[in-house]
């Protein structure tokens, strides 16, 4: 064998080596922006979808492995409408909530595209719960209270560093006063006695985010 061949050899692995490695690159974390449209369920509100908001945001997700991630995330919105008190008094609020949550997310498949694992795809439906806080203002004063989240969502991989997912998000405020008015704070003096009297901001959002931080696999884990 002479020193052409060898040296075709040695260029053609070194080729299928970077090829190879390229293929098993792996991000570490993605982060981007989302929009959507929110409303609330309290005193004033019962009805699913009723006074929709303008919400927007910025997540950012780490990820363990291709099921498992968890996600940090900041959403601004409003809520607002009218309610007819007891006393047929109708009283009207728009007040501005800002929401920083911190949830845990489970894939349902393989969030990769890999050829040789059966259950990976680009595609997965996913369930997400965390706890979290609200800013929102109360009699004119700032209140931050914390909150539970947990939805359900769908993520899409459409490019080697894009994602996009869709997710429906609920935020059960550990308090009734996110109308910001004290005429809609307790109106029939429930709290305390049933958590679900507590004020649910629910929100659908389409966000998009890019892979960062990449890491390469350790190749021996597959042989």
């Amino acid at each position: 064998m002479n020193f052409k061949v060898i040296r075709y050899l040695l260029f053609a692995i070194f080729v299928v080596a970077t090829l190879n490695g390229n293929a098993q690159e792996r991000y570490r974390a993605e982060i981007g922006p989302s929009v959507g449209s929110s409303f609330y369920i309290g005193d004033a509100n019962t009805k699913l979808f009723a006074n929709q908001n303008f919400t927007y945001g910025l997540q950012y997700r780490h990820k363990f492995n291709s099921r498992l991630a968890i996600t940090g995330e900041w959403n601004s919105t409003k809520v607002n409408g009218d309610a007819t008190l007891l006393n047929n008094t109708v009283v009207g609020f728009n007040n501005p909530v800002n929401a920083f949550d911190l949830s845990g997310e489970f894939n349902f498949f393989d969030l990769e595209d890999k050829a040789y694992k059966p259950f990976s795809q680009k595609y997965s439906t996913f369930v997400f719960a965390g706890v979290g806080s609200m800013l929102y203002d109360y009699e004119m004063q700032s209140q931050f209270k914390f909150s539970y989240l947990f939805g359900v969502g769908v993520k899409f991989m459409i490019g080697e560093r894009l994602n996009l997912n869709l997710r429906w998000s609920n935020r059960l405020l550990l308090s009734d006063q996110i109308e910001g008015i004290r005429p809609l704070n307790n109106t029939y003096d429930l709290n305390g006695s049933n958590l679900l009297n507590n004020d649910l901001l629910s929100t659908l959002s389409v966000g998009l985010t890019i892979n960062i931080f990449k890491e390469r696999c350790n190749c021996n884990t597959f042989w």
